[in-house]
């Protein structure tokens, strides 16, 4: 009832008339010559807007076409500006990034690293039998590979095509008015309003803020929607991939970090630095009718917008190219962790993330290389669990990769080398010097309550992945990979 209200009130202040004795009338008014519709529509629309920049930008043509959505998203633009200065939408799927060489996790606050998980998944999903859908735990690693692209650039798809495709289909919508009645108001505003939208979409910003400033990293990060998830997407840097931990915690754009990437846009503020010589700040400078053709041309940029909002985009279109290597199947979450950890040795801080209470004996005692048949044994006579990696080693050989960098050690881990696995005693109380190097740890309910650290060491795969460094021939002092092929262990 609201809508022809005012399309009642909107034809009296116009005419002078008394408004239409029935709302067909109106309504048959409206499909004759429906402005009053087309106004309505300019008001939604701009967060798909926005989120289509977010998906397309980076090259100098930009496949976002005009719409009704650009009016709405020019004033969201300016409030985000004004804001917290950020033109990137916040994200829409949730996302953990969790480094498994220092065992941190950070909660995600890219709209990028959301994306690539939920393409991720959603592209894994599609290669599953029916027989393999009724898993608890999947595990899909990948390896990232050379990116061709610079730090600031972005290939050439076939969105860009079917951008261009699409604006001049629009241009020619608009041209009918102008050829049938020499009226050209219709196209000069979809012209305006294209390079309004090819502007917006050029801003060095949308690169600054979907790209990290290092983008070599040799880190390996697990992405999921954390604890309860049933997806699990590793990704072994090997100095080719984007630093998702730092994106996943983006600097502000005020903040000149997102900018130093940008060489044109960057330059030295002061001669050089005393305590490190020739490396100078670095500033950048902040870029800051005929009714049924107008509804067709505004419908077409909606339908192409919405579209590109919500499209799946390969990893390599984010300038993080990849390669599967490897994939876990599991009917039981603590099996597929450990079959992981069997083959990468980096499964201790997936464990703490999925589970963050004790373990069970068995469990306990398998992640701390103290035993592990009573825990297979169990696994083994299920009868649907499949059977352990560490049994078939030559199935499944061991992907070596270089040791995790010693971290810091957390509140559990200190207590647990001062008073042994038992913890303190009552009349006990650390002194001041391990007081000292405590600091804030990660609580005492981590994995430093359940084994000591010479175990938990060893549980992490530094003594190993040394041993298996030193015995290879030929290989190199610090790294050696033996790629596993493709495979799935699906545990039946």
């Amino acid at each position: 009832m609201f809508i022809p209200l005012i399309f009642l009130h909107r034809r009296a202040a116009a005419t002078g008339d008394e408004p239409p004795s029935t709302v067909q009338d109106e309504l048959a008014a409206q499909w004759y010559n429906p402005t009053d519709i087309a106004t309505i529509l300019l008001i939604i629309g701009g967060d798909v807007v926005q989120k289509a920049f977010a998906q397309g930008t980076g090259k100098p043509y930009v496949p976002v076409c005009f719409s009704f959505g650009c009016i709405a998203y020019t004033f969201m633009g300016l409030v985000n500006v004004i804001g917290d200065g950020r033109i990137m939408p916040p994200p829409d799927y949730p996302c953990k990034v969790i480094n498994l060489d220092t065992g941190y996790a950070r909660e995600n606050k890219s709209f990028v690293v959301s994306r690539l998980l939920r393409d991720l998944e959603a592209d894994e999903a599609r290669f599953l039998t029916s027989r393999d859908r009724d898993f608890s735990l999947k595990i899909t690693v990948f390896e990232a590979i050379r990116n061709r692209n610079g730090p600031t650039q972005f290939s050439w798809t076939y969105l860009h095509l079917i951008g261009i495709f699409i604006t001049l289909g629009q241009l020619g919508i608009a041209a009918i008015p102008w050829a049938l009645k020499g009226d050209w108001s219709l196209f000069l505003i979809t012209a305006v309003g294209t390079v309004f939208v090819q502007w917006c979409g050029c801003l060095p910003q949308w690169t600054a803020e979907k790209l990290p400033t290092r983008q070599q990293s040799d880190a390996i990060y697990a992405l999921t929607s954390g604890n309860g998830s049933r997806d699990i997407m590793v990704i072994i840097g090997d100095k080719c991939c984007l630093d998702l931990e730092s994106l996943a915690a983006p600097h502000p754009p005020r903040n000149s970090r997102p900018w130093e990437k940008f060489t044109w846009l960057s330059r030295s503020i002061s001669s050089g630095n005393a305590q490190y010589p020739g490396q100078g700040r670095r500033h950048s400078g902040l870029p800051e009718q005929h009714s049924w053709c107008f509804l067709a041309v505004g419908g077409l940029g909606m339908f192409q917008n919405a579209w590109l909002a919500a499209k799946e985009l390969r990893p390599a279109m984010r300038n993080l190219p990849l390669r599967k290597v490897d994939q876990f199947i599991a009917r039981k979450v603590m099996d597929g962790l450990m079959d992981f950890h069997t083959i990468y040795g980096r499964g201790i801080p997936l464990l703490e993330e999925f589970f963050p209470g004790p373990l069970f004996e068995a469990e306990a005692r398998w992640w701390a290389n103290d035993e592990f048949d009573d825990y297979e044994q169990e696994r083994l006579s299920s009868g649907y669990r499949g059977t352990p990696r560490r049994l078939e080693p030559d199935r499944y050989p061991k992907y070596y990769i270089k040791p995790p960098p010693r971290r810091r050690a957390t509140l559990a881990e200190i207590k647990t080398q001062a008073y042994g696995p038992a913890g303190p005693a009552d009349d006990q109380s650390p002194t001041s010097e391990t007081r000292g190097r405590s600091g804030r740890g990660r609580g005492v309910a981590g994995i430093g309550q359940r084994f000591n650290m010479e175990k938990y060491r060893r549980a992490t795969g530094e003594e190993d992945m040394a041993g298996g460094l030193s015995s290879s021939a030929g290989s190199s002092p610090t790294k050696k990979r033996i790629n596993a092929p493709i495979s799935a262990a699906v545990c039946l």
